[in-house]
């Protein structure tokens, strides 16, 4: 237990129903609604540096201080089950005068790290098209708002830096698989990754709290993203510069089809292996992020299995088995 003024601070992750909690949390999230009898209530969700929860204001409780999403707030609570997933009721709120990003979670890695990282894989594609294209997509402003910018108003990689780390381990993960299957063309992976969520630097607006902007919210970050394609590429042979045509197609297409099916947001299916690849490694790794917070999410239905998940519609099973050695050396 960590004291922060008059406020001990708990992390979130350590939360368990039945538990009271007394601490200082950043408020991710409110929405004002009715109770059948008319009276306000309001939908909350708390984060820290550990992760977050949900919860829950009814009309008694104290609140000190204007009450708005991302501000830090001193909070006095109980920790219960609503309808099998862990929430907490409020009792007291005050609002603190204090830098919410202290209270933020980011990239396991550094994001100086992550940077290089980036610049590496932009350096290491040889095909000249590709090359003047990503430079001029990524100029020193874009890339300001990419290394800052989430990946998700929720699910997965939700922080700052976030969208940074998501896709360089799209990107590992392809570079992992191109040696699997020959005839894939490297250079046409790295450029899809690098590309296939751009459009989220104006989807969301970058804040304590994301949210989306209007045309994020009208347009959404596919199409955002392929017409800063489009832009590029017609900029280029305004000023003479060659771009074949077929390859605008195909990198336009990796972005449109990254999410697989028109049911989860692509208007086209993949066509070609790159393409399907890069919507197979986008998956996994958007997947593997939600399996390893959910397991460590504090309380759950019991030992090995968090309680059912509304949005997933599943349960996730908790338990990690650790091995064992034979002690022996190779």
């Amino acid at each position: 237990m960590e004291n922060k003024g008059p406020f001990q601070v708990k992390e979130l992750k350590a939360m368990n129903t039945g538990q009271q909690i007394f601490g200082k949390y950043l408020l991710l999230d409110k929405v004002h609604r009715k109770t059948k009898d008319g009276k306000d209530m309001y939908n909350i969700k708390l984060g820290d540096a550990s992760g977050d929860i949900d919860g829950v204001v009814w009309e008694n409780c104290q609140i000190a201080g204007e009450f708005q999403a991302g501000a830090v707030i001193g909070l006095l609570g109980d920790i219960g089950n609503f309808n099998g997933k862990t929430q907490v009721n409020a009792k007291r709120i005050k609002i603190l005068n204090e830098d919410p990003t202290t209270y933020l979670k980011g990239p396991v890695v550094s994001r100086e790290v992550l940077r290089q990282k980036f610049e590496q894989y932009m350096q290491s594609i040889k095909d000249i098209h590709m090359k003047a294209l990503l430079d001029r997509i990524f100029s020193a402003d874009v890339r300001a708002g990419f290394f800052k910018a989430t990946a998700a108003k929720t699910i997965h990689h939700n922080y700052r830096g976030g969208l940074l780390e998501h896709t360089l381990e799209v990107a590992d993960l392809c570079i992992q698989a191109y040696p699997v299957f020959p005839g894939l063309n490297r250079d046409l992976l790295v450029a899809g990754a690098l590309l296939h969520d751009i459009g989220k630097i104006g989807e969301l607006e970058v804040a304590v709290v994301p949210q989306y902007s209007v045309e994020g919210r009208l347009l959404g970050h596919i199409v955002m993203g392929t017409e800063m394609v489009t832009a590029q590429v017609n900029g280029m042979r305004q000023e003479g510069l060659d771009f074949p045509s077929e390859l605008e197609w195909m990198l336009k297409h990796m972005i449109l089809s990254h999410h697989g099916s028109l049911e989860f947001g692509s208007p086209v299916i993949p066509l070609f292996p790159e393409a399907f690849l890069l919507h197979m490694m986008d998956n996994l790794d958007a997947k593997m992020f939600v399996f390893f917070n959910k397991i460590e999410e504090s309380g759950g239905e019991n030992a090995f299995f968090t309680n059912y998940d509304n949005f997933f519609a599943q349960h996730f099973f908790k338990y990690r088995y650790e091995g064992q050695q034979d002690g022996t050396e190779d």
